[in-house]
């Protein structure tokens, strides 16, 4: 028997079924994709497949039958899991070189000539071939994932198992990651099984499968996909207010026939499609009046030269950028570029070197500096700052307290967010327990609770699905709207630069675009998505 054949696998975490009665078959050199939202049951299988949990049902891959993760053994020579999380399987003191080295005595490979050819090629085909001596926590994610990635390739498996490889990676690197993956299902007949949050990577599988409440609900290609939505599909003409209608940014979806332009599916609407057939809407955000009524400057932020060395890396060069008052601006760039640099010297976690920085009329040069302003700004960071051990109304109490809100005015305002935001029911779990995009939005009230003036949100929509990233910008959306608050955010997705007033560009920490995303789409004319876009600039400027 040939190919990988999946029947009827269940997996269940105690009382809880993660996925039931999953069944796929994939052939010798095919991409497989897993699409849903978070929780939906894609890892679950990937690590039914992968022989690291005990499932019911069945998986053969080659000649090995497998009902159990002892069982899977057998093939484990075969396979490459790579889990999902950025440089999860890395050790931040090892070199490139060291880790490359240290996987393959873990996979007993000889030193042969034709194992260190195949190791230069993975290094050379990932871009590392100058970075051997950097250690792992010297690389950007980017290189972190292409690290993971080629140490998962160094056996030569011919079943390679990818949880969201490219969370967090910006388009370049994704697009080098995925040469690499062609190259070795084209070359190896390597069976490629991914899952990703990135609609774009899903377009480029030759099958996908659509995952909803531990089920798959939907499988073919990209194309068969987006037409199977196409009648719901219409251009947002009008604000939906039937329970069969949903609008979000320029689409609106609608499972009876309104009186609006059809518009082209996508594979985003998919989810919307099927939050619609599954009778839920994106819960309506509602955000209230603030009670701080103090004045916000025209200009919120302002650099002027700003330069940022450490060592002799320049991680921003003479950068000048603006964020005005009531306006959401998308810092772009690929890993690396010097965005999350940019955001500490703004919150004074770094000092700038050379240059001038203001914030809300503040000249800002270091933590000192910007103390005052704390009271004024709400940050949400790249990588998850809230206590796990604590429950997220004990979160909400801690950063309350840091902004010293007294009790009373505390239970009022975590009582308000987490109704508005949609969270209430989840108040006393833990964060380890929730999905991503319910985390996210409890980040956002308690980055809220001292009603800031500013938001700086550092990858806040990092490996969240498509339904959570539509409310976080709804949320975004009425904020602007209500508060009138300024936004600087980053983000690798490319489709979130839409719905930013302006975007800002870095390249090698230097600013190479500052303009609308509707003035840079006259400027590319033939650009299909503002990934694209970002594509150009970096070609250009190299």
């Amino acid at each position: 028997m040939s190919g990988l054949h999946v029947k009827d696998v269940t997996l269940r975490y105690k009382k809880v079924t993660a996925i039931e009665g999953a069944s796929l078959e994939a052939n010798k050199g095919e991409i497989i994709g897993f699409i849903g939202a978070d929780g939906a049951g894609k890892s679950s299988l990937m690590h039914a497949i992968a022989g690291v949990a005990n499932f019911e049902g069945e998986i053969s891959y080659l000649s090995y039958v497998y009902h159990s993760a002892k069982e899977a053994d057998l093939i484990k020579e075969y396979t490459g899991f790579m889990p999902q999380g950025i440089g999860l399987v890395l050790y931040d003191t090892l070199t490139v070189d060291e880790h490359l080295e240290f996987f393959a005595d873990l996979r007993n490979i000889k030193r042969t000539d034709e194992f260190k050819t195949y190791r230069q090629r993975l290094l050379h085909m990932s871009g590392l071939s100058d970075f051997t001596d950097r250690r792992a926590e010297q690389l950007s994610g980017g290189m972190m994932q292409k690290l993971s990635l080629i140490c998962t390739l160094l056996h030569r498996p011919k079943l390679l198992i990818l949880d969201e490889p490219t969370t967090g990676v910006d388009p370049l690197s994704r697009l080098e990651l995925w040469e690499i993956l062609d190259g070795i299902r084209k070359e190896e007949g390597t069976i490629i099984i991914v899952s990703t949050a990135y609609m774009q990577e899903a377009l480029k599988m030759d099958r996908v499968f659509l995952f909803h409440n531990g089920k798959i609900i939907a499988s073919g290609t990209s194309p068969e996909l987006i037409d199977s939505i196409r009648k719901y599909t219409y251009e947002r003409s009008f604000t939906c207010k039937d329970e069969n209608c949903l609008s979000f940014a320029n689409r609106t979806y609608s499972l009876s026939p309104i009186e609006a332009p059809q518009a082209e599916p996508t594979l985003e609407g998919l989810f919307f499609v099927n939050a619609l057939k599954e009778n839920k809407k994106i819960a309506e955000i509602v955000i209230q009046e603030k009670q701080n009524s103090e004045e916000i400057p025209e200009v919120v932020m302002e650099a002027r030269g700003v330069t940022k060395r450490f060592g002799k890396f320049v991680a921003n060069k003479s950068v000048n950028m603006q964020l005005r008052r009531g306006e959401i601006l998308g810092l772009l760039g690929a890993n690396g570029a010097g965005k999350t640099t940019f955001i500490k010297m703004l919150l004074g976690l770094y000092s700038i070197d050379e240059g001038e920085l203001t914030l809300l009329g503040k000249a800002i040069k270091s933590g000192d500096d910007r103390r005052e302003l704390k009271s004024k700004i709400g940050y949400v960071s790249q990588h998850f700052a809230l206590y796990k051990d604590m429950t997220v109304r004990e979160n909400l109490f801690y950063f309350a307290r840091m902004h010293r809100i007294g009790i009373r005015k505390a239970i009022e305002l975590i009582d308000l967010y987490s109704k508005e935001l949609g969270f209430d029911t989840h108040l006393d779990s833990f964060p380890h327990d929730l999905p991503l995009g319910v985390n996210q939005r409890f980040s956002i009230a308690a980055a809220l609770l001292h009603e800031p003036l500013v938001l700086f949100l550092d990858e806040p929509t990092s490996g969240v699905d498509t339904l959570a990233r539509a409310q976080f910008w709804q949320i975004l959306g009425k904020l602007k709207e209500m508060w009138g608050i300024s936004i600087l955010i980053t983000t690798h997705y490319m489709s979130e630069a839409e719905y930013c007033d302006r975007v800002v560009l870095l390249k090698n920490g230097e600013k190479v675009a500052d303009d609308s995303v509707k003035n840079l789409y006259k400027k590319y004319p033939d650009a299909q998505s503002f990934e694209d876009i970002f594509l150009d600039f970096y070609r250009e400027s190299k």
